[in-house]
């Protein structure tokens, strides 16, 4: 599971659990610092907002290639590129700061941010434990432009993988369909699937034609089953599929060039350890 809908809104996983984490540090640290009379709510949120920004500029920095040529994408955070741990040694780094120069919020700001580590923590576990580490992209048929069947498997099949949901009315869809047109010119072990939900051919090529894009690998889910196999309803919703076939990493909303290349970066390191793996087995 990808996402959580809430009637026709979806919800990244991943972000809402930071989200509620976030939400009950501030509560607890709240409680806890009335009942003491030095509330730390407001210490928490300073430190969640300079840990957000941090991630922020070092995702940035990370990616300067991909963000320099459109500096106002810097502060588009819609892609979702963050360093995660740049933020959490932020987090561990200012609340460390603060419980030694203010000792009287220690204990809300300790079961503030305790509680909100520890959800997250939680949380974060039971997902993993119930989760198939060996979740393979479903099996599906899907059509070409051609009106041909075809087992969504077997495209580009034996590579590192992208595959992208999609739809014409849908906006963020739209916009990130140059980036993706790009990297698939600039990542050749890289195959990247788009995968229509839902629409009509003759609907799709018109939108092609009339953005002059050129596209390889687009077939369509005439009945827009691959979401919710895979865990999400939302679009646009891009699965990265390693050497393996296994699906190691989602995204839920439009990619940036440099989400995007961060993405790709998992899947090929993965693969290429996998290839090295099996070199030294048969080696010995």
């Amino acid at each position: 599971m990808f996402s959580i809908s809430i009637g026709s809104l979806s919800l990244p996983l991943d972000r809402l659990l930071v989200l509620v984490s976030f939400g009950l540090a501030m509560l607890v640290g709240y409680i806890v610092g009335r009942q003491h009379k030095q509330s730390a709510d407001g210490k928490i949120a300073t430190i969640f907002i300079i840990a957000m920004v941090v991630a922020r500029v070092v995702f940035v920095i990370q990616y300067w290639d991909e963000y320099r040529t459109d500096l106002w994408s810097m502060i588009d955070i819609r892609d979702a590129g963050f360093n995660g741990w740049a933020g959490l040694m932020t987090v561990i780094a200012l609340t460390a700061i603060t419980y030694w120069r203010q000792p009287k919020i220690r204990k809300a700001l300790v079961s503030g941010i305790g509680a909100g580590a520890l959800l997250w923590g939680l949380a974060n576990g039971a997902l993993w434990m119930i989760k198939d580490t060996s979740q393979k992209l479903p099996t599906l048929v899907v059509t070409d432009l051609n009106d041909d069947s075809v087992e969504l498997n077997t495209i580009e099949a034996g590579k590192p993988r992208v595959i992208n949901l999609w739809a014409t009315w849908c906006p963020p869809c739209r916009r990130e369909m140059p980036v993706l047109q790009q990297a698939q010119k600039d990542y050749s072990n890289v195959g990247i699937v788009f995968v229509n939900q839902g629409e009509h051919r003759a609907v799709i090529e018109q939108f092609m034609a009339k953005e002059s894009l050129q596209l390889r690998n687009m077939v369509v889910d005439s009945k827009a089953m691959l979401g919710q196999l895979a865990g999400s309803r939302a679009l646009p919703t891009t699965l990265f599929i390693n050497g393996k076939g296994q699906i190691v990493d989602a995204h839920l909303g439009e990619l940036s060039s440099a989400t995007l290349a961060s993405k790709l970066e998992k899947i090929t390191q993965q693969t290429d350890h996998h290839f090295d793996q099996d070199e030294d087995v048969s080696k010995e």
